[in-house]
């Protein structure tokens, strides 16, 4: 799945999209990236829309100074899917990522259909 890109608040952030259906955000942990998700996208893919961002400072997506906190992180996702054109979704964050999907159901939960988390720890 190849590597797309779009442009936020002035920074470029890189994603991979697969699929038609329900939609399904996949949120990589601290120092992953979208290539986390490799095995997990094909097999979703014949069901749902599955997004899969690069976080910000991760993978391609650009290196700014910036706030890095679960709740810009937060925020970053639900503008990737507002750009997008979708206004929900199942989120799935693993490990760190638990913590941003776990923010954005906090922060959004019109946004958030379902939250699933994977070995998601030291969250605070």
């Amino acid at each position: 799945m190849e590597v797309r890109y779009v442009w936020l608040h002035g920074h470029k952030l890189a994603f991979r999209m697969a699929g038609r259906g329900p939609v399904v955000v996949l949120v990589h942990g601290m120092l992953g990236s979208s290539v986390t998700w490799r095995y997990v996208m094909p097999a979703l893919a014949p069901h749902f829309t599955v997004i899969a961002p690069d976080l910000l400072g991760h993978g391609e997506s650009a290196k700014p100074r910036t706030d890095y906190s679960l709740g810009a992180y937060a925020s970053g996702v639900r503008d990737l899917m507002t750009a997008l054109g979708h206004e929900r979704a199942t989120i799935i964050g693993q490990s760190f990522g638990g913590g941003v999907a776990m923010q954005l159901a906090y922060q959004f939960p019109e946004r958030c259909e379902r939250l699933v988390l994977v070995g998601s720890g030291g969250l605070g």
